[in-house]
């Protein structure tokens, strides 16, 4: 009786293109090794498994099908490997030993149909050697020869490899690159932008809410198969690859090196330059990440500045308790709070409540007093217009050591390239590279002042627009939560510098210290509506940076309410003002509404007309483009869950059922959405529900609404037979909405 000897079959190709088809490399190969051990089933020979490793090379043994193999080979479950060359297994000599020492030590031979392997003898070891190293050989010589022919391509100016380009199409029969017609635009969209120093985050968000989307790609896999990637929303690393690109200005890159290319250009090479500069640029952390430190509240955290020492003051709080039992809080200058008692600074501290009192009393006094904005106006213009000549200045030395720049990376290349200074080539390559960052940091600063410049000779803006927004911001203010406050606070005040204000006289008898301030607001932030700023900066994402109009007032306070009085502000108007205070419910503005009513507005005018995009709906309504998507997402909770928000009309029912809490019901299914729905407003409002048995359907706690109001919104079900949709049953959200039915609603309690 034959000895049973167990034989794997191992199959490799190189390359994608030899992958598939209808009878591909490896199938060819595991049939003739098929053929061999028929021949030899006499002996006891049987295949016990078939590994392939489709596209992958033989310069590693890192691969899928061999070491699924060698776990075999190590398990003793083979005793012979056959292959139809010595090189399907390998092609470097650094891996041949180590693999034929494993094969000794597990008892295996490696044999071939087409040539002998044996390694009985010194003659037969010798000559395996010369075939690991003669396939080495062809494997390195193959891939030099290609990188040489890459490299002469790009020298001449053709793209060769590598995926398609975003913004291009690629014609096979002239193997050249065109302009894509709709991505072209969209390229030099996001280089426009991205030299306009926005960031890669707003540009990302914008071209979602637009509808543009990445390039779709089809995949060939390693076995055969084909995929569908791409057509995807833009992400910022995704755009910072895409600035990067060189392509993009009309060169080619090949191993590190740039050439003209023959394709046609996207963008301008100066506009190139710019967008890599802006991107290249140190990016500032959101001011709204450092809140979470901020374990007492402090108001003015991230804007309050010594006006002496130029330094953040800093929130701290003392052991000593107020009446109520909380510390009392305290912002003091940085040098002071790292110098100690070393420290000059005449500000030193100064009483948290007494400052945020002050500052957001004066604003909201203001609003009642329009000859303080009017003297607060002219102030700004008077000393926008004697700052543009500095900032003219500053633009034209810029430009004229951006010039000098050029021209000295001009000399560098023009020194490089020429021969005879091989000695000092790397000091000028250094030189070079400098040379080339310090470029970058002029063309950031050269484009910021010129934003500078152009929001300084913008109109100003009218006295009754900025009266009845700063009496938002007062009315607002109060009824916001105290992060949301924060974040309010921080979007419309730019910068508040705080001075010691020495006693003229003229306000004897009010006691205590007394401090000037001088209060930068941005205009921009302070108009297009508080509440659509707190939805965008609640989310944590970034609002967009508004135009550098700065509105500036001076005011002058007394602190004296570690004493029990309040704060007096002293000029330029007098009035007495508490602590900030969370107002009780009261109506936000007459006929106050849902923030879904919004939202179905908004979804009437892009459903009837077709060509109008989220964004420029946004610009349309004078709100970030985040705003807009949060509230359309409104639209996606359940009809009664809707209905509800609709009919709603008080103060207190609009802040309990806001626009962030109900957002996170949008996220899950709406059956899910009724039972978590009536659970908050049980707890909201437990005097307006009643008590459900639990067989009661979730629909029956919420409240009745008028037929005219409800025919909107009406729940359907789908009736099989007729095709059309009847009331009475809710209809499901599909597809991602049910993966994400676990998904825990924030804000219910």
């Amino acid at each position: 009786m034959a000895l049973s000897v167990p034989v794997a079959i191992y199959a490799r190709v190189s390359t994608l293109n030899q992958v598939g088809g209808r009878f591909d490399s490896c199938e060819s190969q595991a049939a003739i090794c098929r053929e061999y051990l028929e021949r030899h089933a006499v002996e006891g020979w049987h295949e016990v498994a078939c590994f392939s490793d489709p596209a992958y090379s033989g310069r590693s043994m890192n691969r899928p099908g061999m070491q699924a193999l060698m776990r075999r080979i190590e398990a003793g479950d083979v005793r012979i490997v056959l292959v139809f060359k010595f090189e399907r297994v390998l092609r470097s000599t650094d891996e041949w030993a180590p693999f034929r020492a494993f094969l000794e030590k597990h008892d295996c031979r490696l044999l071939s149909t087409t040539e002998d392997l044996t390694e009985s003898t010194p003659s037969g070891r010798l000559k395996n050697n010369l075939l690991v190293s003669v396939a080495e050989y062809e494997r390195l010589n193959t891939a030099e020869k290609v990188r040489a022919k890459l490299r002469e391509q790009a020298k001449r100016g053709y793209w060769s490899c590598g995926l398609v380009p975003y913004g291009y199409n690629y014609n096979s029969a002239q193997q050249a690159l065109h302009p894509h017609p709709e991505e072209a635009a969209a390229v030099s969209r996001i280089f426009e932008q991205a030299a306009n120093l926005i960031s890669l985050s707003d540009i990302a968000n914008a071209l979602s809410a637009d509808g543009i989307r990445t390039k779709s790609r089809v995949f060939r896999r390693r076995d055969g198969t084909r995929t569908e990637v791409g057509g995807v929303r833009f992400r910022s690393d995704t755009l910072r690859w895409l600035i990067r690109n060189p392509i993009y200005a009309g060169r080619v890159r090949m191993h590190g090196l740039e050439y003209p290319g023959r394709h046609e250009a996207l963008v301008a090479p100066d506009l190139w330059e710019r967008a890599n500069a802006a991107i290249r640029r140190p990016g500032q952390p959101a001011r709204h990440h450092l809140n979470v430190r901020d374990k007492h509240f402090h108001l003015l955290k991230g804007v309050l500045f010594c006006g002496c020492c130029h330094r953040a003051m800093i929130p701290n709080v003392c052991g000593k308790r107020d009446p109520d039992g909380r510390p009392y809080r305290y912002y003091t200058c940085g040098r002071a709070h790292k110098e100690r008692t070393d420290a000059m600074c005449p500000v030193r501290h100064v009483s948290a409540t007494a400052v945020e009192t002050a500052i957001i009393g004066f604003l909201g006094a203001c609003s009642r007093h329009p000859e303080v904005l009017r003297a607060a106006e002219e102030s700004s213009r008077l000393r926008t217009k004697a700052d543009r000549a500095p900032l003219r200045a500053a633009f034209d030395a810029t430009r004229r050591s951006l010039s000098d720049v050029d021209q000295q990376l001009r000399n560098c290349a023009e020194a490089v390239t020429s021969g005879g200074l091989a000695a000092i080539a790397d000091e000028l390559r250094e030189r070079a590279a400098t040379l080339k960052h310090d470029k970058e940091r002029l063309l950031v600063t050269c484009e910021r002042l010129r934003q500078d410049i152009a929001a300084g000779e913008q109109d100003r803006l009218d006295t009754p627009r900025l009266r009845q927004a700063l009496e938002r911001f007062h009315q607002v203010l109060p009824t916001l939560s105290p992060s949301e406050q924060r974040n309010l606070v921080t979007l419309v005040i730019a910068r508040t510098e705080i001075f010691p204000a020495p006693d003229d006289g003229a306000n004897a008898g009010v006691g205590g210290r007394q401090f000037s301030l001088r209060l930068k607001l941005h205009l921009a932030r302070l108009v297009e509506g508080m509440e659509e700023c707190v939805v965008v900066e609640t989310q944590g994402s970034k609002v967009p940076a508004p135009p550098a109009r700065l509105l500036g007032l001076d005011m002058k306070f007394a602190s004296v309410t570690r004493s029990g009085g309040p704060t007096v502000v002293l000029t330029p108007l007098r009035l007495e003002v508490g602590p900030l205070q969370r107002h009780p419910a009261v109506a936000l503005e007459p006929g106050g509404r849902h923030p879904i009513h919004r939202a179905l507005a908004w979804q009437r005018k892009l459903s009837t007309n077709p060509g109008l995009t989220q964004r420029r709906l946004a610009a349309q309504e004078h709100v970030a483009a985040g705003t807009l998507t949060h509230h359309l997402k409104l639209l996606q909770l359940a009809p009664e869950v809707r209905i509800f928000l609709l009919n709603l009309h008080t103060s207190a029912d609009l802040r309990a059922f806001s626009l962030n809490r109900m957002k996170a019901f949008a996220e899950i299914p709406p059956d899910r959405q009724l039972r978590e729905f009536v659970r908050l407003k049980r707890q909201l409002r437990p005097s307006a529900v009643e008590p459900a048995d639990n067989d009661q359907p979730p629909s029956v706690l919420l409240e009745p609404v008028p037929e005219t109001v409800a025919g909107a919104f009406r729940p359907t079900r789908h009736n099989k037979d007729s095709g059309r949709s009847q009331p009475g049953e809710l209809s499901r959200h599909r597809g991602s909405r049910e993966a994400e039915s676990g998904a825990q609603v924030q804000g219910c309690g």
